[in-house]
C-alpha cells in the first residue's frame, strides 16, 4: 500500500463509528470480563466508567492493593439479577465513588427517558452493589444529547485536522482529506441548528465521500 493512504481510510471509519453507531440494548448475561492480576487503583478505569455517587458504601471495596482477580471472586451479583425490576436499556460493571474517595465495585444501569421534540433526555442511572443486590443508589439527571453529538464530533474534526495537518504530498488525497473536514464542520453546524434534513443529506455525503477514498486506496495499491 502507498505509504501516504495509509493512515487515511482508519482516520475516516473512526468518524463514521461515531456518526452511525447504535447503543445496545440490555444483555442479560452474567460478569464475565477478564480481570487480571493488576492493581485495580492502576486499572480501574480500564475496567469501566466511574460514576460519582453521594452516600453509597458498597461491600467490594477497591483499595490500592486489590487486583482484578479476588475482585471478580468477590461478585456474587449477576448483571439480571442487578437490573431485575428496573426497566434499563444498557448496563455494565464498573466502579462506583463516593464522596470520601472510597471505590466500589457496581453494577451501573442507564435508562432514558427522551421527548421526541426535544433534545434533551432525562437519564436515570441505578447503581446496584455488586455483592448485594439490595444495596442501591439512584442518580437522576438530564443530558442535551444534541450537545453530546457535537462535542464528539467536534473532537473528532480536531483529530482529523491534526492527522492531516502535513501535506500527503498528493493533490488527490490532500483535496479529499480538505472536502471531508468541510462536510464535517458543516454537519456540526447543521446538529447545531436543529437541521435534521441538512443532517441526513449530509451523512450521504459523508458516505459518499468515504467511498471515494476508498477507490483512492485501492487505485494507490
Amino acid at each position: 500500500m502507498n505509504r501516504k493512504t495509509t493512515y487515511l481510510i482508519p482516520a475516516f471509519a473512526a468518524v463514521f463509528a461515531l456518526m452511525f453507531s447504535v447503543g445496545s440494548p440490555l444483555a442479560m448475561a452474567e460478569y464475565s470480563e477478564g480481570m487480571h492480576g493488576e492493581s485495580m487503583a492502576q486499572k480501574h478505569k480500564k475496567m469501566h466508567k466511574v460514576v460519582e455517587i453521594e452516600g453509597f458504601t458498597g461491600s467490594i471495596q477497591i483499595t490500592e492493593d486489590a487486583d482484578r482477580q479476588s475482585l471478580k471472586d468477590q461478585v456474587s451479583v449477576s448483571l439480571s439479577e442487578a437490573a431485575s425490576g428496573l426497566d434499563v436499556m444498557k448496563g455494565h460493571i464498573g466502579v462506583a465513588l463516593n464522596e470520601d474517595g472510597d471505590k466500589f465495585v457496581a453494577w451501573i444501569l442507564k435508562s432514558i427517558e427522551k421527548d421526541s421534540e426535544s433534545t434533551v433526555a432525562t437519564v436515570t442511572i441505578h447503581v446496584v452493589d455488586a455483592g448485594d443486590a439490595t444495596n442501591t443508589a439512584t442518580i437522576t439527571k438530564e443530558v442535551d444529547f444534541a450537545e453530546k453529538r457535537i462535542n464528539k464530533i467536534s473532537n473528532k474534526i480536531d483529530r482529523v485536522q491534526e492527522k492531516f495537518s502535513e501535506s500527503s504530498g498528493d493533490a488527490e488525497i490532500d483535496a479529499a482529506r480538505t472536502t471531508f473536514v468541510e462536510k464535517l464542520q458543516e454537519l456540526r453546524q447543521a446538529i447545531e441548528d436543529g437541521d435534521s434534513e441538512r443532517v441526513s443529506e449530509l451523512r450521504e455525503e459523508l458516505k459518499d465521500l468515504r467511498g471515494e477514498l476508498g477507490n483512492i486506496r485501492s487505485y494507490r495499491n
